[in-house]
C-alpha cells in the first residue's frame, strides 16, 4: 500500500490514508469476494472508497465477471469500490475504459468514472473527459425516447420542459451535440434534432450513458417517493417485489427531505439521483431506461433475464 499511496499523492497532490476495511462491512460479501481480494479503504475528495486487491495476481477475470463485481462490492458495502492490479494486458485496457471500471495501476493509470477521474502517468491536474452525457443531457434523451418527442424544440422550449435554467439546457445540448446524438440547427435560436429514433438512438448512446445514482442513503422509514431499482423492476415485469423499499429522489428535493437517513443503515434504500427521477416516472416507479442503467451490472440471472424483456417490450416513441 506504500506504492499505492505515494502515486495517489503524487497524482492528486493531497495526502490519502489507506486502511483496512471495517470487517462488519465484509460480512455483507460473498465468500468467494472476500477470497478472491484484499479489502482496504481510503477517502478521496470526501468521497469514500474501497480498494480491492488481488489475491492471486495471475487469476486474470474477465472485463465482464469483473464488472458484475465491483457492482456487487459496491452494493453490499454502500460506497464505490476501486480495482488495484500491478498490471492490466492492453487488449483489456480498452474494454475496462468501455464498461467503466474503476481502476489503478499505480505509477501508469488511474480510472475512476464514479469520482470522474481519467489520469495516465501523473499529469499536473484532473481533467473530465467528454465521454459521458452530463446529466440533464441524459435526462433530455431519456425523455425524447420514452415520455415526449423533443425534435425541433428551442433550447428555451427544452428548459422548460426539464425545469432548468436556458444556460443548463444549452450546455446539455451542446454536450449531447458534442456526443453526436444531436444536431442543433437554425441561427440565434437553435433548434434540436436528434441523431436516430427510438431503439437506434438508445443503443447509440450506450456508450455514453451514466449511471443515474449519485449517492446511496438508508431509513427505516417509508416514504410516499418515487419507488427504484428491485421494486420497479418487479413493477414492470414478472420479477417478485422485495420487501425491502428502493426509493429515488434528485439531490434539490433530497435536502427538503424531512426524514431521519443514515449513510450505512436503514431497512429502505434512498438512491440520490443525478437527475429528477419525477420527470421521467410512471405510475410512481422510474423510468425503464433509468431502471436498466441502475442494474443492468446486478449479479442476479433473474435479474438480467427481466432487464432484457423489460427493454424488449418498450414500445418506443418514433415519428
Amino acid at each position: 500500500m506504500n506504492e499505492l499511496s505515494k502515486y495517489l499523492f503524487d497524482t492528486l497532490g493531497v495526502e490519502i490514508s489507506i486502511i483496512p476495511l471495517e470487517k462488519r462491512l465484509l460480512q455483507n460479501l460473498p465468500l468467494y469476494i472476500t477470497t478472491t481480494y484484499k479489502f482496504y479503504e481510503a477517502n478521496i475528495y470526501g468521497q469514500r472508497i474501497c480498494l480491492l486487491t488481488p489475491t492471486d495476481t495471475e487469476n486474470h477475470k474477465t472485463p465482464d465477471v469483473l464488472a458484475k463485481q465491483i457492482t456487487l462490492i459496491t452494493e453490499k458495502i454502500g460506497f464505490p469500490a476501486v480495482f488495484v492490479f500491478d498490471k492490466i494486458v492492453s487488449y483489456n485496457l480498452k474494454r475496462f475504459i468501455r464498461k467503466r471500471i474503476n481502476f489503478i495501476m499505480p505509477n501508469k493509470q488511474l480510472f475512476i468514472p464514479v469520482l470522474m477521474m481519467d489520469l495516465k502517468k501523473a499529469p499536473a491536474t484532473i481533467s473530465q473527459k467528454a465521454v459521458l452525457l452530463a446529466p440533464i443531457a441524459q435526462l433530455i434523451l431519456l425523455y425524447h425516447l420514452q415520455k415526449e418527442l423533443l425534435n425541433g424544440l428551442t433550447t428555451k422550449q427544452l428548459s422548460e420542459k426539464v425545469g432548468k435554467t436556458y444556460r443548463t439546457t444549452n450546455r446539455a445540448a451542446k454536450n449531447l451535440e458534442k456526443l453526436g446524438l444531436v444536431q442543433l440547427v437554425g441561427g440565434k435560436e437553435k433548434h434540436i434534432i436528434f441523431s436516430g429514433k427510438g431503439k437506434s438512438l438508445w443503443n447509440t448512446a450506450q456508450d455514453f450513458l451514466q449511471h443515474p445514482i449519485d449517492r446511496i442513503v438508508y431509513t427505516d422509514d417509508l416514504t410516499n417517493l418515487t419507488q427504484s431499482n428491485i421494486n420497479a423492476l418487479a413493477h414492470y415485469t414478472m420479477l417478485n417485489d422485495e420487501p425491502k423499499q428502493y426509493y429515488a429522489i434528485d439531490t434539490k428535493e433530497f435536502n427538503k427531505l424531512k426524514m431521519e437517513t443514515d449513510k450505512q443503515f436503514g431497512e429502505h434504500q434512498i438512491e440520490i439521483w443525478r437527475y429528477n427521477p419525477i420527470l421521467l416516472s410512471n405510475n410512481g416507479f422510474v423510468d425503464k431506461l433509468s431502471l436498466f442503467l441502475i442494474l443492468k451490472n446486478n449479479v442476479d440471472e433473474r435479474v438480467q433475464i427481466e432487464l432484457e424483456q423489460m427493454i424488449y417490450d418498450i414500445k418506443w416513441l418514433e415519428e
